[in-house]
């Protein structure tokens, strides 16, 4: 379990986190802000480390923080709830898939290769999501018979059946009966449904150490905007 501060959210779209230390010179708020950014790159998920390489330190007389230019770091840190992605619909979305045999570069060798801070190698492919409620109807002819049959199932639209989301659990933990891994009972899987990313609170993390470690009893950690000061100002008001 990660050690964390309090946190008091300022912004409704917060992109640095906080903390205020009494007493605190530019000089060594500085020292604390770059510690505070190596532990954050460290433990926050990576795969190109390009939103790693952009966080920054911020600081100045009282304080000390880390600054994340890409909005999305603020949801790996905090988490997000699974929903299924329906602003995806009539769209053709980009993917990196991992690739570890290399088949799927057989299969397309003009594809984009990237390689992850972890090692993986991974290809750019691209899906098309369906519109909301839309059906693929295809026409089969069996070749030794001649007989002839019609398909008519759910397109891939976000929220159409055909995803599996329960399986069941896997040795020692499978029900009594049943294999493990198979499709569990009351599936209810659908497509284009983001599983969701669980908190990680690596920036608040990063700083509570960075003041334990430099003798500091960490309080409150604020995650504001460019506008904080201000914010903290009217929150000491109230």
């Amino acid at each position: 379990m990660l050690l964390e501060s309090p946190e008091m959210r300022l912004s409704e779209n917060p992109d640095r986190m906080v903390m205020l230390v009494k007493g605190l010179n530019p000089k060594r708020a500085r020292n604390l802000a770059n510690q505070a950014v190596r532990e954050a790159r460290r433990k926050m998920p990576k795969a190109t480390g390009e939103s790693a390489k952009r966080l920054q330190p911020i600081y100045g007389k009282d304080y000390f923080g880390i600054y994340f230019p890409d909005s999305y770091v603020w949801f790996q840190d905090h988490g997000i709830k699974p929903f299924t992605m329906k602003s995806l619909a009539g769209k053709t979305i980009p993917m990196w898939i991992d690739d570890p045999t290399g088949a799927e570069r057989s299969k397309n060798p003009k594809a984009k290769v990237r390689t992850t801070a972890s090692g993986k190698t991974q290809i750019l492919i691209f899906r098309k999501a369906a519109n909301m409620g839309a059906r693929i109807q295809k026409r089969k002819v069996d070749k030794k018979t001649g007989a002839v049959t019609h398909e008519d199932k759910p397109a891939s639209y976000p929220g159409a059946p055909g995803r599996i989301g329960r399986r069941q659990a896997g040795s020692p933990y499978t029900t009594s009966g049943k294999v493990a891994g198979a499709i569990a009972t009351g599936n209810s899987g659908v497509r284009w449904r983001h599983p969701g990313l669980a908190p990680r609170l690596f920036l608040n993390n990063a700083l509570t150490l960075t003041a334990q470690w430099n003798g500091i009893l960490p309080i409150r950690v604020y995650a504001t905007d460019a506008n904080w000061s201000q914010h903290v100002k009217e929150v000491g008001r109230r």
